[in-house]
């Protein structure tokens, strides 16, 4: 494997204000326990994500930074399986402090809730 093979594209990814705001005012939202998701479609042959953690979940940098961390890894083992979407993710403040399995059951969940 070479360096970066096991990365997530740059593709993969929204970048930019006009991206995120198409999802937001197009797209149709989902909730579970931990995260809220805006879904739309993109138009392309491949997934994007997008997140939004705030400092409303936790004032201290490394509990955002490892929620983000999370979900940009969930997304990485599972965006192959996922339809032509754009997706926003938003941590609620319960994330900040939930046990890391919880986190990520819910996040498989969601992705998984994407596919059907």
């Amino acid at each position: 494997m070479t360096a970066g093979a096991a990365t997530l594209p740059r593709a993969a990814r929204l970048s930019g204000k006009a991206q995120f705001d198409r999802v937001f005012a197009a797209g149709h939202r989902r909730g579970s326990r931990y995260f809220r998701l805006v879904v739309a479609d993109n138009g392309l042959d491949h997934p994007r994500l997008g997140m939004a953690v705030s400092r409303r979940i936790d004032r201290r940098a490394v509990v955002r930074n490892r929620l983000r961390r999370q979900v940009r890894e969930a997304f990485r083992l599972h965006w192959r399986d996922l339809p032509a979407i754009d997706v926003v993710v938003t941590a609620r403040p319960e994330a900040a402090h939930a046990p890391r399995a919880e986190v990520w059951a819910d996040l498989l969940a969601l992705w998984k809730a994407q596919v059907r």
